[in-house]
């Protein structure tokens, strides 16, 4: 589930399956992620993370800040994977980014001719 974009916590996914008697067929695989994908809106959740790190309500970040975040926190995007992000959402080094706009772009599908 978690390379498909879900991030179902262990609790879950053991609720899950006990569910199916500990196994799962396709089917039901495909039943359980179209659940989680209803239960779990993660651009929502990341907008609301911007959002509590912006106190003025301005709706941007600086794009330092941002490169910052997507290099140290988390996963640890490596720089050409920031660059490669910062150039499919069209952002500029030095300006800033409205992150609404920046989420619905990075968490939006890959498309398949990649």
């Amino acid at each position: 589930m978690r390379s498909l974009g879900m991030s179902p916590t262990i609790q879950e996914l053991t609720g899950y399956l006990k569910g199916k008697g500990g196994k799962m067929s396709f089917a039901d695989f495909l039943e359980v992620m179209h659940i989680h994908s209803r239960a779990e809106n993660l651009p929502n959740e990341v907008v609301n993370a911007f959002r509590a790190a912006d106190p003025e309500k301005k709706g941007v970040v600086p794009a330092r800040q941002l490169r910052n975040l997507l290099q140290k926190w988390g996963e640890g995007l490596s720089q050409r994977e920031v660059d490669n992000i910062f150039r499919e959402a069209n952002v500029s080094n030095n300006g800033t980014v409205r992150y609404e706009d920046f989420v619905k772009i990075a968490c939006a599908p890959v498309p398949d001719y990649y």
